[in-house]
């Protein structure tokens, strides 16, 4: 039987205490981007939050703040459980009487397209309808 031949992995990069400092340091000093310190370090195009962890690891970054649950997000969130509030009925029938004008306004100007599109198709002799047979 023939071994199974391991896929290739990538050799772990391994940063002294020193290069860590001298990288965030060069972070710090502002007018690069993280990832232009980074490949100019490593001549690698990804640095996959690196420069932050070095950063956390030596202390840069207060981690005392600790991150807050979910749930004591959650608390704040108003709840969905609650009734809609209809309109009072005036409200309501204005506008249900708005709705039907604003209907009749486009029904009108409906009407008023489909008699220029008969005219220009028969003046004009332009054919503006779609035909069913085009694809």
């Amino acid at each position: 039987m023939e071994k199974k031949e391991r896929a290739k992995q990538r050799p772990g990069m391994y940063f002294s205490t020193q290069q860590k400092h001298t990288i965030v340091k060069a972070f710090l000093e502002g007018g690069k981007s993280k990832q232009a310190i980074w490949k100019e370090f490593t001549g690698s195009h990804r640095e996959c939050g690196k420069i932050l962890k070095f950063m956390r690891q030596l202390g840069y970054i207060d981690d005392s703040v600790k991150k807050k649950p979910i749930s004591f997000y959650m608390k704040d969130k108003p709840s969905t459980n609650k009734l809609v509030e209809l309109p009072e009925k005036d409200e309501r029938d204005a506008e249900i009487r708005q709705l039907k004008l604003q209907l009749e306004d486009s029904q009108i100007r409906e009407q008023a397209y489909l008699v220029m599109i008969e005219l220009v198709e028969r003046e004009l002799k332009i054919n503006i309808r779609k035909k069913s047979f085009t694809k």
